[in-house]
């Protein structure tokens, strides 16, 4: 298991923090979340909170967007034959949902492509191109794709058809010479957001072509900029934001069916639901079948129809789920004999090859290496593969090097794909293991991640979750803050899900507790050797039979270096303090360390071997006897600060029949009340006055003890009078009462608490730490 090096992600101050809330009239929980992702100007700070559709940019200020939408003009006009050629992930099929619904509502019926993985594998393909071209098509638009497709589109212009590409993918050395192209990063002509999606520069033309209208539209653009992880800043923020509340008004019937299907209100639909619920059941499309239906899901006005494809969705999801999670069980075998290999090339045995790159990735997380997953394919006669590999480690790089062994290739740095014959895949194997040292990358070296606040798990609460949610949408580049809580412990722990994996628990602390779901943790629990842990993870909510409670959804836990502590003074400290000790038990120490003279005399009159001192004395034996306790945590201090001991035994023996009290303030001001107004009370009357009032005598002659040297009272000829004070005094001027509140503190730190609480407070004092 990889070790995670948590750091916060900054650390502005106390100061910082309160002077920004003041002057920015937010909360400081707010406020410290903004100063860690820098957004400190005012501007920035409303648009980045109330993001709206009022800051969604001018779309002519994308590149050819005025070609793009004359020819579109034009081919509506005319009534020219339209295709719309998509991508077969859930942004490619968005992208496509949004350009023929924008076409249909000028009143044009497009046809639409999308490419089959197995058949046209990814962007564009010439036999498709003739295909299309066949058919008569007079303009084609390529969403999510397109940018990269130089000779295919040459054809076309070729076949004298019009091309408008609309793409968001890295632009290659040289671009086609399509009519138009859209895309943000066109050099010279970069967009104010550069980092929009297939989806949303495909919803920036229709924004173009629909004005407002093009509004009813954003939900999809929501659902494609979530599902391809872009970065959520800028525009991407607003897209988010909208769609969101577009899907709350239902303006698609498939994407309501789907909602419905997934147990999603659309009245609370969030940006996770998008990217754990509806992104990967219209990607498990494209993975095992044809994601046409996709388009036609979310295009279609037939609620019935919509209800078919959905129900056809889940099954193909259930079955995505299936085919991955056995795949990955058969992997573990290969994982396990490549263990010292710095990248692992896994060789499916029938595993479907829509889920390699799912079973990549989830072994890269598994052992925080490069990942290639294989299988072969019956059609093509060679090795098909999909990449994954961890921050620190060029994927790209490292394959590209060795090219000319694939049959073709292409991705970036954190994932591929590729093509290989098998007789090659060996020499493969052996010529990547010197890649992560060419890259210096260390697969056991600890991943840093960050974490953004520092709590105590009484802090959490629904109006925490509502102050975090001010900062929503998250997701890529804006990540949802993660909470730790320090010194916490993992109680009522067990396995959950269909292969026992998953861990639910609650994490607790100081009597306060919170429900949290680990998902592959249970074994890491099974692992903790400290029942002390700093937690990691991101609050939500959990709604299950009408009610709602909350949740931590848990990154990670670790055993805090307070437990490290207490791991090593559980080494030295042995617990007696429920123990009976006979002679021969105390046999067994070398010194018996005693903080009361009347204790200390009583042992010195026994037959003891060991050696009887006082705690001030010096200690010079291995193993130690605590016999007694002390009436002042501060003697115990210093007697663990200054004494390094190999064994010491805590028995903290009194003869005290009942608990130290704590002071009863309304006691004690009724007592006193009732002093004032009779002063002919005597001394030794007290046992009457006890009766009367319903007190304890021993607490009555606590308290009085206190009201003397507090000069609240006086004794004038026997009798307890009211004194003339001639100031304010404070309860814990008395030394009586402060010795109380010591005592109080002895017998909760030292006596009632449990055994690794004892340890812990220890810990902060012992010269062994």
């Amino acid at each position: 298991m990889t070790l995670i090096n948590w750091e916060k992600r900054k650390n502005p101050t106390k100061e910082e923090i309160t002077k920004f809330a003041q002057e920015k009239k937010l909360t400081p929980l707010v406020s410290e979340l903004l100063l860690e992702r820098d957004i400190t100007k005012t501007v920035d700070i409303e648009s980045y909170l109330h993001s709206n559709a009022d800051e969604l940019q001018d779309p002519f200020g994308l590149h050819d967007m005025d070609k793009a939408l004359d020819l579109i003009d034009q081919a509506v006009e005319s009534q020219a034959k339209i295709a719309i050629y998509g991508d077969y992930d859930a942004d490619g099929v968005t992208s496509t949902s949004i350009m023929k619904l924008t076409l249909q509502k000028l009143g044009n019926k497009p046809i639409f492509y999308i490419p089959d993985r197995f058949k046209d594998g990814y962007g564009p393909n010439l036999e498709r191109y003739k295909f299309l071209a066949d058919q008569g098509i007079d303009l084609l638009i390529t969403v999510d794709n397109g940018v990269s497709g130089k000779d295919e589109i040459k054809y076309l212009k070729d076949r004298g058809v019009k091309v408008i590409v609309t793409d968001h993918h890295d632009l290659p050395e040289e671009l086609p010479e399509a009519d138009a192209i859209v895309h943000p990063s066109i050099p010279g002509s970069e967009y104010i957001c550069p980092y929009l999606s297939g989806a949303g520069v495909a919803f920036k033309i229709a924004d173009a072509l629909l004005g407002d209208e093009a509004l009813e539209l954003i939900d999809l653009a929501a659902i494609g900029t979530v599902a391809d992880s872009v970065a959520l800043k800028g525009e991407n923020r607003v897209i988010v934001t909208e769609g969101l509340k577009q899907m709350k008004q239902n303006h698609h019937v498939g994407l309501s069916a789907m909602l419905k299907k997934c147990k999603i209100k659309a009245s609370s639909v969030s940006e996770e639901d998008i990217g754990f619920k509806i992104a990967p059941r219209i990607n498990a499309l494209g993975r095992l079948e044809n994601a046409s239906s996709g388009v036609e899901l979310l295009t279609t006005g037939d609620a019935s129809f919509a209800k078919e494809i959905v129900d056809e969705t889940e099954e193909i999801n259930s079955r995505r789920q299936e085919l991955v999670a056995a795949a990955f069980a058969d992997a573990q075998s290969q994982i396990a004999d490549q263990k010292d290999n710095g990248v692992l090339v896994l060789k499916g045995n029938n595993w479907h090859q829509g889920v390699l790159g799912i079973v990549a990735s989830k072994a890269m997380d598994q052992e925080n290496k490069p990942v290639l997953a294989t299988q072969f394919d019956e059609n093509s006669q060679v090795m098909k593969g999909s990449g994954r590999s961890p921050e620190g480690f060029n994927l790209f790089t490292a394959l590209n090097s060795h090219r000319d062994l694939f049959t073709s290739f292409g991705g970036h740095a954190q994932a591929c794909g590729f093509s290989i014959e098998e007789s090659k895949l060996d020499e493969l194997t052996k010529l990547v293991q010197a890649q992560p040292k060419k890259q210096d990358f260390d697969p056991k070296a600890p991943i840093v991640k960050k974490y953004d606040l520092d709590l105590k798990v009484s802090d959490l609460n629904f109006d925490l979750i509502k102050e975090i949610q001010q900062l929503a949408p998250f997701g890529m580049g804006n990540p949802k803050p993660v909470l730790k809580l320090s010194n916490v412990s993992l109680e009522q722990a067990r396995s959950i899900g269909k292969d026992a994996t998953h861990l639910k628990t609650m994490v607790a602390d100081n009597g306060h507790q919170v429900g949290a779901i680990g998902f592959s943790m249970f074994s890491q629990y099974q692992n903790l050797n400290s029942d002390i842990c700093d937690v990691y993870g991101e609050l939500g909510i959990n709604e299950w039979a009408g009610r709602k409670n909350l949740q931590l959804m848990l990154d990670d836990f670790q055993v805090s270096p307070k437990a490290q502590k207490i791991g090593e003074l559980k080494k030295v400290y042995l617990d007696y303090r429920n123990k009976r000790l006979s002679a021969s038990v105390l046999d067994h120490f070398d010194d018996i360390v005693f903080f009361n003279d009347v204790y200390y005399e009583a042992a010195k009159r026994s037959n003891v071997k060991a050696k009887l001192i006082h705690y001030n004395e010096k200690c010079d034996g291995n193993n130690v006897l605590i016999y007694d306790r002390p009436h002042n945590l501060d003697l115990f201090k210093e007697f663990i600060k200054n004494n390094k001991t190999q064994h010491t035994a805590l028995f903290f023996h009194t003869d005290l029949t009942q608990r130290y009290l704590e002071p009863d303030m309304a006691k004690m001001k009724t007592l006193l009340k009732y002093l004032y107004s009779h002063p002919d009370i005597k001394a030794d009357g007290m046992d009457l006055v006890a009766k009367y009032l319903e007190m304890q005598k021993n607490d009555v002659d606590f308290y009085l003890k206190v009201f003397f040297e507090l000069n609240f009272v006086k004794m004038v000829n026997g009798f307890v009078e009211k004194a003339n004070a001639s100031q304010q005094r404070e309860l814990i001027e008395s030394p009586t009462y402060l010795k109380r509140l010591k005592r109080n503190d002895v017998e909760k730190i030292l006596i009632e608490s449990n055994f690794d609480d004892l340890l812990s407070w220890i810990s902060d004092y012992d010269c062994h730490c």
